[in-house]
């Protein structure tokens, strides 16, 4: 009789083990989707002021670029004061690349990766 009870507990506690895996499991799941949707989100939010960002340039680059040529000169030099100014422009970014991109990006991403990891090791 004893022998049946322990068999019966033991049984009873692999059935609790296999649960609590599978619920460990799904918890996994909803994580690893909330993060990436999360992820997702963020570089699509970024694509999208990033695709802002480049119209407004064009449209003052061309508006410079017309501006120069009916006061000042002719269109190519404005073009080229335009170049030389996306170069420098280029030039700086690179510079700053780590203090402007890099630092930052990274610092989101971990926060979106790592967030509420604290209250999950219990």
């Amino acid at each position: 009789m004893e022998q049946r009870k322990i068999s019966e507990n033991f049984s009873a506690m692999t059935d609790d083990v296999r649960q609590y895996i599978q619920l460990k499991l799904d918890m996994l799941r909803l994580v690893i989707t909330e993060k990436m949707s999360k992820l997702t989100s963020f570089f699509m939010l970024g694509v999208i002021f990033l695709c802002f960002f480049f119209f407004f340039i064009l449209f003052v680059s061309l508006a410079f670029l017309f501006w120069f040529k009916d006061h000042l000169g002719p269109a190519w030099a404005g073009s080229l004061i335009i170049a030389g100014f996306y170069l420098l422009l280029g030039f700086l970014a690179y510079r700053l690349r780590f203090k402007l991109f890099i630092d930052p990006l990274v610092s989101e991403l971990s926060k979106i990766i790592m967030e509420g990891d604290e209250d999950d090791e219990d």
